[in-house]
């Protein structure tokens, strides 16, 4: 699976992916499912990884980074999207039967 990395903490080896599959996020915990080659993935990197399901959450491991700042904005863009309001659903049309 594909994602970026929406948030990261190198010093807790932790980090939150959103996948391309636009399902819940993954988890990366722990050095151990990380091959990455520099010291750790960073917010806005592409990455690739497989995905093991525990308790309802999603955990990454595997994790190699694939291109680095793809797009380091991306928390910011998904808090600024987060505060647009949704446009509301427009009622169904009325049909009527006509001859």
């Amino acid at each position: 699976m594909l994602g970026v990395v929406v948030w990261s903490d190198a010093v807790t080896a932790g980090a939150v992916i959103w996948c391309d599959d636009h399902a819940q996020l993954a988890y990366l915990r722990g050095r151990e499912n990380c091959q990455c080659s520099k010291s750790w993935p960073e917010v806005g990197d592409l990455v690739q990884f497989s995905l093991r399901k525990k308790s309802g959450s999603r955990f990454a491991r595997a994790v190699r980074v694939l291109a680095e700042a793809v797009l380091p904005q991306i928390p910011k863009d998904l808090v600024n999207a987060a505060s647009i309001p949704a446009t509301p659903l427009r009622a169904a049309p009325h049909l009527r039967r006509v001859g």
